[in-house]
């Protein structure tokens, strides 16, 4: 007798799992969103100063300040409507306008005009009211004492008072006891150079 033995194998199908989802089961999260930084970076702008022309009124006090300048006179200097009297006279009025700041005061500065012998120049610094307006040599030494990016000619700088009283201007007792302070400061800028 032979045993038979009859294996039966079952084979279960796959049963494929069925998962129900609906809307409030899911969780969304947002997608990621890249962090920027902007950053302000300020815009280079190029500006030319602009020469003040506007006259002192009948209110204002004034000084005229006359200094030469080591550069090349050529003719266009002499005509305020070029583009380098414009170019020159803005360079001028800037800086003045920088050297007098502080002064208590102090409104603009106008440049009249460019003279041959070197760049002679002439420019009226204008002040609040007449009785505002500092010694004439109080301004000069500011001037001659200040840093400036002008190539001033030493011993050129001269400022005299607007009102013309009939004499000349005497020096002030200040003006005097000054001098030699000034010619001090210029002998230790000529030497630094």
């Amino acid at each position: 007798m032979t045993n038979a033995t009859t294996s039966t194998a079952t084979t279960a199908a796959p049963t494929a799992a069925v998962t129900t989802t609906t809307l409030a089961d899911v969780t969304t999260t947002p997608p990621a969103v890249a962090k920027t930084t902007t950053t302000a970076v300020p815009a280079v702008t190029t500006t030319t100063a602009v020469a003040s022309t506007d006259p002192p009124s009948s209110s204002e006090g004034t000084l005229l300040l006359q200094f030469s300048l080591d550069q090349l006179f050529t003719l266009d200097l002499a005509n305020p409507s070029s583009s380098a009297f414009k170019t020159l006279a803005g360079k001028v009025v800037l800086e003045v306008n920088k050297i007098f700041a502080r002064t208590p005061s102090f409104l603009r500065s106008i440049v009249n005009s460019f003279k041959n012998g070197s760049v002679v120049t002439n420019v009226t610094l204008v002040f609040k009211t007449k009785s505002s307006v500092p010694s004439a040599c109080s301004a000069q030494a500011t001037f001659t004492i200040s840093p400036t990016s002008l190539n001033i000619l030493p011993g050129s700088v001269n400022v005299e008072s607007s009102v013309n009283s009939g004499s000349a201007p005497r020096p002030t007792a200040f003006c005097l006891a000054f001098l030699p302070l000034t010619l001090a400061l210029l002998m230790v800028q000529l030497l630094a150079n």
